[in-house]
């Protein structure tokens, strides 16, 4: 059955030398692997067979000089604690085998009631029960240390009577009663918009033979607090496939809720924020161009528009009226070219990003509004990512709008600089600065802010009244 080809230490209390002797002979018989059969006549001489062999199983006769009754199964236990003990008496009581069984007997055997097929299966039998008492001692154990080292609710449901036994979490998390409850204590404790779900998880994961389960609800405590918690299970079967007892865990994860829900409403309003931004970039945007196309470009146009009716009715004037329409259009084509220049994104496939910025910087130039210098020190060799690119070309062209409409500056500096792959940009102008406590977060500003966000940049302004400004932007990672 379990011995196999282990050969058996076996150790015979037994004070009376006939019985010994029978005994040897039932061993004999009984076909078992024998290695070797100690004897000992009293618990004394039990105590000195001890570092004799390592016993496999020992068999105790109740009347000794020395011990009697059950104080024998006691004392042998306690010498040898690993090792099975078949009880052997003269009494055939009822009585005496069950109380040699509670205090740690294995089997019980009534001398001239057994024979050597009877002996083989008693000694057989009680060194896999010793193997599985031992067993359940190590797993009671082993739950013990875990009840102890978790914060967890650990949780044992004997399906089959419907009871719950759990380990002290949840009478110190929850308030609830550590045993004799069952399935419905936990149902009537689940958040309404939760049992129904989760009931129906668990009875699926049953009778379709899941073995393991596992959900997320909210459990209420006797307080009548509700707590965020996930529930993990596993569910035995029998040999017949029927669920007999499921074992698991409650984590009270109502902490890391809260805070994945605070982040969460923090990308929210991040997000609202960037969204109201760009709105805002847009509008202005778009009343700059209306601005720019009523009072300049319509100008223009409802110009040429007098001349040719005036040329319609005078044909005298047509000569100088055309020459002066012809350059009016010419006017108003260019004026569209610089609005739609804006506008657009700029070409940088075909060009290099200090091509575009060196482009910039013409136009801005040849107006006499204010002069710009580019320091651009970023090798040509270097493919800078399309979309930073682009960023870098907005936020300098945000820039220096900004010093156009606000600084009243007559000199800004562009400086660009890849410092190990990471951007340094520094826009500088001499004009009339601000307090930067009230004045730094206007749209273009706030703009710039929301394209480094993308990609994790940093913004310092540093600017006091009539010490100019400059804008110090950092971005990780300029090129892939």
């Amino acid at each position: 059955m379990i011995i196999g080809n282990n050969y058996l230490n076996i150790l015979v209390v037994e004070d009376n030398p006939g019985d010994f002797l029978l005994m040897e002979e039932y061993l004999r018989l009984s076909q078992l692997p024998i290695n070797k059969v100690n004897h000992a006549a009293d618990m004394s001489s039990a105590r000195a067979l001890k570092e004799e062999a390592k016993y496999d199983i020992a068999l105790l006769d109740l009347s000794l000089p020395d011990s009697s009754g059950i104080d024998s199964v006691k004392n042998l236990n306690r010498l040898f604690p690993d090792c099975p003990i078949i009880v052997l008496s003269g009494m055939s009581s009822i009585e005496v085998a069950i109380d040699s069984i509670s205090v740690g007997a294995q089997d019980y055997l009534v001398k001239g009631e057994f024979n050597e097929k009877m002996l083989a299966k008693s000694i057989q039998y009680s060194i896999e029960r010793k193997k599985t008492l031992q067993n359940l001692q190590l797993s009671h154990e082993l739950y013990e240390i875990v009840s102890k080292a978790t914060n967890d609710i650990l949780w044992d449901w004997n399906i089959l009577k419907d009871n719950f036994k759990m380990n002290d979490n949840a009478r110190d998390l929850f308030g609830y009663p550590t045993e004799n409850l069952q399935l419905n204590f936990f149902f009537d404790h689940i958040h309404p918009i939760d049992v129904d779900r989760v009931r129906n998880s668990l009875f699926y994961h049953l009778e379709n033979k899941v073995r393991s389960w596992q959900e997320e609800y909210l459990l209420r405590t006797t307080s009548g607090l509700y707590k965020d918690v996930l529930d993990r299970g596993f569910i035995l079967f029998d040999e017949e496939g029927n669920p007999y007892r499921m074992i698991g865990s409650i984590t009270d994860q109502s902490e890391r809720k809260t805070l994945e829900r605070k982040l969460y409403e923090q990308k929210l309003n991040q997000q609202r924020v960037i969204t109201e931004v760009t709105i805002k970039a847009q509008e202005k945007e778009r009343d700059e161009l209306g601005k720019e196309l009523h009072d300049n470009v319509n100008q223009i146009l409802a110009t040429v528009k007098m001349y040719l009716s005036i040329m319609k009715s005078n044909q005298e004037l047509n000569d100088n009226l055309l020459e002066s329409s012809f350059e009016y259009v010419n006017e108003a084509i260019e004026e569209l070219r610089k609005l739609s220049k804006t506008l657009a994104t700029p070409t940088l496939g075909d060009t290099s990003l200090r091509q575009a910025l060196e482009n910039i910087l013409h136009d801005y130039n040849i107006s006499n509004e204010f002069h710009v210098n580019l320091e651009y020190e970023i090798s040509d060799e270097i493919k800078i990512d399309n979309k930073k690119e682009l960023t870098i070309y907005r936020i300098i062209q945000e820039q220096l709008n900004n010093i156009r409409k606000h600084s009243m500056a007559q000199y800004a500096k562009i400086i660009l600089k890849d410092i190990n792959g990471n951007l340094s940009l520094s826009i500088v102008d001499n004009g009339i600065g601000f307090d930067t406590s009230k004045s730094a977060n206007g749209i273009g500003l706030q703009n710039i802010r929301s394209r480094l966000e993308f990609y994790s940049g940093n913004m310092n302004i540093v600017s006091s009244p009539g010490n100019g400004c400059e804008l110090e932007i950092t971005m990780p990672y300029l090129y892939d």
